[in-house]
């Protein structure tokens, strides 16, 4: 499968050129419809979001459209990325983005997405 092609270009000392290549594959996966995909994406975006930062929260975006999925696990693990990279630059664009799916948010997704914005 070729996001274990993408597990693999992270765990070795890859050049940038090809972990930005492997991040751009995991962000066009988030797009698929089926969850198991896009919770795959997330997973290993998780993961790499230290190893190159930049490329990661170029799916800021496409993460962010994660949140309305249905599923709640998709949801959470959306949640978890868009927490990591967050930063100074970013922070009022997601907390924006936040609070406003906050308004809609299942009952039992407010608690947590609470928690991070705060």
């Amino acid at each position: 499968m070729l996001a274990e092609c993408v597990r693999t270009i992270m765990s070795i000392q890859a050049s940038q050129g090809l972990r930005v290549l492997g991040i751009n594959i995991l962000g066009k996966f988030l797009q698929n419809k089926e969850n198991n995909v896009r919770y795959v994406a997330l997973q290993q975006l998780i993961q790499v979001v230290d190893i190159d930062y930049k490329a990661v929260t170029r799916h800021q975006t496409t993460v962010i459209d994660c949140l309305k999925d249905h599923d709640l696990v998709i949801k959470k693990q959306a949640l978890d990325l868009l927490y990591k990279i967050t930063n100074a630059a970013n922070v009022k664009s997601i907390v924006k983005e936040l609070v406003t799916y906050l308004l809609v948010a299942d009952s039992e997704f407010k608690k947590e997405l609470s928690n991070k914005i705060c």
